[in-house]
């Protein structure tokens, strides 16, 4: 369900999950409920008191320091609701498992559970674990886009936990936007990967003033608020690959570069980028998708486009773009592309084909349709991949190098 509210996210839980998260939230000592209700009507018994305590808000018995008190600790309830909902997927749950892989207890309690349960125990059992899953998946969700740089610097590196010089850090950090309207307040964030080794920093920076309409109490308001500003490096000792999102361009990412190196490894650094890898979309425009090794080992049954757009050769100002129907059967994106286009000279001499979205058709189980899965890709190197489960992302990667796209 991609539209998401607290009570139908409820329902989806089980009586002991939905009992462990209320009685550890910040909200349990407004809430009385009856633990003994039947399981299959508990999460509505719940849901009820929450909207009932929601009613009390407009209660002219209520001190206004009670009133903000009881607002903030609903905004909690909901809020860490939502962030469990979001948490509630494929490649989020596989975070969470291996982050607590060496923890007996949470493995134990983990399962028989399904996935939106995982995610909202380990909220309430496993906070800073669960926090430190949604900031990396945060950052490989912005990894490929436009703010995101990798570099090389030196291996093995050690980055300081001192809390006073990771805040001089985000100071220093904060500094770089002030010119841009920035304010003086900063926050720092550190994650160690058990993954893979590797230590992520999330820097967040007071943000200019901006204006803001909201409901509040049913009513419509404004408000001026700051919203933060996010900047993040992650470091891999081991091979001493470092990758940071930093808005503000390339000068931007050689200084936050130049900070980490002063006061969170204590050394002067050399960073070389590391150039994104160009994907080879023209090699898509004859419309024969046929791979160029066998990717059947994979599993895989059909590659379509679903969309493509198309530059002009010559005039990087124009796009153009052609949708197709998502059936597996009907015409893709090229095949429409090369009926419908008029140009001058040949089709593939006449356009650079620019972006694509490439959709992977499993091999059908014995009953039932074939699953699929899609992604998108871009000849400046971006793509959506790693926003795919870990069982898929090697076989899109596989289907681009079939394809002669990498």
């Amino acid at each position: 369900m991609k539209i998401f509210t607290s009570r139908h996210f409820l329902l989806h839980i089980s009586m002991p999950t939905l009992r462990e998260f209320t009685q550890t939230h910040v909200l349990s000592p407004r809430l009385a409920i009856d633990w003994t209700t039947l399981p299959e009507s508990l999460s509505e018994t719940v849901s009820d008191t929450v909207d009932a305590l929601e009613a009390s808000l407009s209660s002219a018995d209520l001190s206004p320091s009670e009133r903000e008190a009881r607002e903030q600790d609903l905004f909690h309830w909901h809020d860490d609701l939502r962030r469990a909902h979001l948490m509630s997927n494929g490649l989020a749950i596989t975070e969470l498992r291996v982050a607590v892989s060496k923890d007996g207890d949470a493995t134990a309690a983990l399962e028989n559970r399904d996935d939106r349960e995982i995610a909202l125990w380990m909220l309430a059992m496993r906070d800073k674990v669960f926090r430190d899953a949604e900031l990396h998946l945060a950052f490989q969700a912005r990894t490929n886009g436009k703010y995101w740089k990798k570099f090389c610097i030196q291996p093995g590196l050690s980055p300081t936990r001192d809390q006073t010089e990771l805040e001089a850090f985000s100071t220093e950090v904060g500094n770089l936007y002030k010119k841009s309207g920035g304010g003086k307040s900063s926050h720092v964030e550190v994650i160690d990967r058990c993954a893979d080794g590797s230590i992520q920093l999330a820097i967040y920076v007071e943000g200019p003033i901006t204006a803001l309409a909201h409901f509040s109490q049913k009513a419509f308001k404004r408000m001026t608020t700051r919203v933060a500003l996010e900047t993040a490096i992650v470091y891999h000792p081991s091979t001493g690959v470092v990758e940071t999102i930093v808005k503000g361009g390339a000068k931007n990412h050689e200084a936050v570069l130049a900070l980490f190196g002063t006061h969170v490894v204590k050394q002067a650094i050399t960073p070389t980028e590391i150039k994104k890898q160009r994907f080879n979309l023209n090699a898509l425009r004859d419309g024969m998708l046929e791979p160029f090794e066998d990717w059947s080992v994979h599993g895989v049954e059909k590659v379509r486009l679903r969309r493509a757009q198309f530059t002009p050769m010559g005039q990087t100002t124009i796009g153009l773009h052609v949708e197709a129907s998502p059936e597996k059967e009907d015409d893709d994106a090229i095949k429409i592309a090369l009926n419908s286009l008029k140009c001058d000279r040949a089709f593939t001499s006449s356009f650079n084909m620019t972006g694509a979205s490439v959709i992977v058709y499993m091999a059908a189980p014995a009953e039932g349709k074939s699953p699929h899965f899609s992604f998108n890709v871009y000849s400046s190197g971006s793509s959506t991949i790693k926003n795919l489960s870990e069982k898929n992302q090697p076989i899109a990667n596989a289907v681009l190098s079939a394809l002669d796209v990498i």
